[in-house]
């Protein structure tokens, strides 16, 4: 290495994780696989790809971290509050979707097609992952019906300022189709 790389105060460590790496975690209809945890990131951020089947999605929530989904590919439907008035709004390949702290959010992949998309958030949001895939190896979600999972889900949530609405409510079902663009 030269001189001048030398004197510059540098980390060793960098590294690159493929589209088939990462760590993988499934519980509940959620299909993630962690790409960056926040022991990776000095604790600044984590990012997970999500892979959605059709009609798979993530249920009615809120949480103190800040998060951003970018689409890999496919589309996905973001509940949100605009204006005190509850909307839906389409995400397609190459949309990101820009959720501030304890927005109010759920979204779905209401096409007949894969979606994957990337979700960037803080190591605060990734410690609700990581105590509910805790929770799932000592009883696995799996063995119990939808609505008790996702009880037990949300009693985790709420240790780590994460507010699931509970089971059974509905969201507006019609999806407003505008673009993610500017939001």
């Amino acid at each position: 290495m030269s001189v001048q790389l030398r004197s510059i105060r540098a980390t060793e460590g960098a590294r690159k994780v493929t589209r088939e790496e990462g760590e993988r975690f499934d519980v509940a209809g959620a299909h993630l696989t962690w790409k960056v945890k926040g022991e990776d990131s000095g604790y600044a951020f984590s990012v997970c790809e999500q892979t959605l089947a059709p009609g798979e999605g993530v249920p009615l929530h809120s949480h103190s971290s800040p998060e951003v989904f970018y689409i890999l590919e496919g589309c996905a439907d973001f509940f949100r509050v605009v204006g005190g008035k509850e909307d839906w709004i389409r995400c397609e390949t190459g949309s990101t979707m820009i959720l501030p702290p304890n927005s109010l959010h759920a979204f779905q992949n209401k096409s007949l097609e894969t979606c994957r998309v990337l979700g960037i958030s803080t190591q605060l949001h990734q410690s609700f992952f990581d105590a509910v895939a805790g929770a799932d190896q000592k009883e696995p979600f799996s063995a119990l019906p939808p609505s008790e999972a996702m009880k037990r889900i949300a009693e985790i949530g709420l240790q780590q300022n994460m507010y699931f609405a509970p089971h059974g409510v509905n969201t507006p079902t019609e999806v407003v189709h505008e673009t993610a663009t500017g939001i």
